[in-house]
């Protein structure tokens, strides 16, 4: 394994891929179970420190920054993005790399994007204990099939997720104006304290003239579009057993097809009252207690 540390920040680690370096950030217990987490797109792996410290010292926990996310240092070309299973390819190399690094096999789990991703990379594989996703985008197999065809790149730009995105502000003055705008943000108004200081401390960078998101609003916006994966025959090739979080409310990803066809796989689905898409960042204990198979 090719892996380097960040003098800045002594629980993060830099891992060598094919095309560049992903960032991890180590929490939990050194030699306990191995635990790889990938987060939700537009966020990063510190956002959910809350939840990884909630979990105690139970396993040894890798939250990965995603291509075009957080730390990590790899090319991120929106113009070549089409489908979330490039998120997949990286998470199966990442742990190819991290093979021998720590004794048994892994739990995999995400949020949203991350979920899709590390459901995506276990497949194939022989050293995958669980799967535990958090509202994974769980999309119709028409819906993908659509977004492989020369027609989605006329629909893309139009759904609200995408266009959201596109008109996001990238640069700000200070890390101090970032917080004061998003402060007002209905999507942060139900957020527990601290949760947005916990973002913004990886998702943002400094540059010369202020501070830059570090998943610049076109990456955020290409990967909204890019939905041409299939994660149906992946979730049917799972090496291991899948739980799902879902919430009952209307930003879910996991609508009632999707809880029908996970179930019907075999997986567990567990439904949660009172929480948005982003539930992680609203009940750190609540996600905590399903990450840990509670």
């Amino acid at each position: 394994m090719n892996s380097s540390i960040d003098i800045d920040a002594p629980d993060r680690i830099f891992i060598a891929l094919r095309d560049g370096e992903i960032a991890i950030r180590r929490y939990g217990r050194r030699g306990a179970p191995r635990f790889l987490f990938a987060h939700a797109n537009g966020f990063c792996a510190s956002a959910y420190r809350q939840v990884f410290a909630a979990m105690g010292d139970r396993f040894d926990i890798y939250a990965v920054d995603l291509r075009g996310h957080g730390r990590s240092r790899l090319p991120a070309d929106p113009l070549t993005h089409r489908s979330m299973a490039a998120y997949g390819k990286d998470v199966a190399q990442l742990l190819d790399a991290l093979g021998d690094d720590g004794e048994g096999a892994w739990t995999l789990a995400g949020h949203s994007l991350g979920a899709v991703s590390v459901t995506l990379a276990a497949v194939g594989r022989g050293d995958v204990a669980a799967l535990r996703l958090i509202e994974p985008v769980a999309t119709p197999r028409w819906y993908s099939a659509l977004a492989r065809t020369p027609l989605w790149r006329f629909i893309a730009p139009n759904t609200p997720l995408v266009k959201g995105a596109r008109g996001r502000r990238g640069h700000f003055a200070d890390r101090a104006a970032v917080k004061a705008r998003y402060s007002t943000k209905s999507l942060f108004a139900g957020w527990a304290d601290g949760v947005l200081d916990d973002y913004l401390t990886d998702g943002l960078y400094e540059t010369q003239g202020g501070v830059a998101l570090s998943c610049a609003p076109a990456w955020e916006a290409a990967t909204f579009a890019g939905q041409a994966q299939d994660i149906w025959s992946a979730v049917k090739k799972a090496p291991a057993p899948i739980r799902v979080l879902a919430v009952r409310h209307p930003t879910t990803t996991v609508r009632p097809f999707a809880i029908r066809r996970f179930r019907k796989s075999g997986a567990r689905v567990e439904i949660a009252e009172g929480l948005t898409h982003l539930a992680p960042f609203e009940n750190a204990a609540l996600a905590a207690r399903f990450l840990l198979g509670e």
